[in-house]
């Protein structure tokens, strides 16, 4: 059973490995429980609506998408029991929680903690110091492996019964990380328009000012990702120029 664990946690840092525009990572989440599908079957009909089933279409946070993983795969094993859940009930199972996890991981991951991790890399990156991407490294992984290990083992331990309750209870720190992106952005602006005076005087630092502040007007205009790259373009003229 142990290496049962093991092969699908394994499988699990694959889960985009395969990413389509068709079925997402549909093919992914058939991967991660191919090993045991064969012992779901009573026979060779069964296993292919099995897999046919689980090859379909999948789109979640891929981190938080262990926890989906791990309840259908409790599921499955229980169905295959002859116990309660049935196709119907497992498939609504995961196309809500993939919903709903998808909003969740998205706004924690990409929006709070990567953005605080890389904005406190990059101020210990203007004093040369190796700290910053320590730091990223261990805040990014603490709650990586935690929801992709140890959310697969709470899934599979706690089964459909960790639904109700587990949006509500994830991240409860998140106000609180948020918050502190938001002032390490503001500490990272301010020392980035410092330390552009120290090397250029008032010229560097008031293009970085005028910058910052395109990026803002810009983005209203078009995507926040061109504005970046628009502005990061004419910045480097500025600096080939000058």
């Amino acid at each position: 059973m142990q290496r049962s664990y093991i092969r699908h946690l394994w499988r699990l840092f694959f889960l985009q490995s395969t990413h389509n525009e068709k079925t997402m990572d549909g093919l992914g989440f058939y991967h991660v429980l191919a090993p045991e599908m064969r012992d779901w079957a009573r026979n060779e009909e069964e296993l292919e609506e099995i897999a046919s089933r689980s090859m379909g279409y999948f789109n979640a946070n891929p981190i938080l998408a262990s926890y989906i993983l791990g309840i259908v795969q409790n599921m499955e094993r229980r169905r295959a029991e002859g116990s309660e859940p049935s196709i119907e009930r497992i498939e609504r199972m995961k196309s809500t929680l993939s919903a709903v996890l998808s909003a969740k991981g998205d706004y924690f991951f990409e929006v709070v903690l990567i953005p605080l991790g890389l904005t406190i890399a990059g101020i210990f990156g203007m004093y040369s110091s190796y700290f910053g991407p320590i730091i990223f490294l261990v805040l990014y992984n603490y709650y990586h492996l935690q929801a992709r290990i140890g959310g697969y083992l709470t899934g599979l331990r706690a089964g459909e019964g960790l639904g109700g309750d587990l949006v509500a209870q994830l991240y409860k720190e998140q106000g609180a990380l948020a918050g502190c992106a938001a002032f390490a952005s503001g500490v990272f602006a301010a020392l980035a328009v410092v330390r552009a005076y120290a090397f250029g005087g008032f010229g560097l630092a008031g293009w970085g000012v005028a910058a910052a502040a395109g990026v803002f007007l810009l983005r209203r205009r078009i995507s926040v990702m061109w504005s970046v790259v628009f502005v990061f373009i004419a910045t480097a003229i500025y600096l080939l120029l000058s």
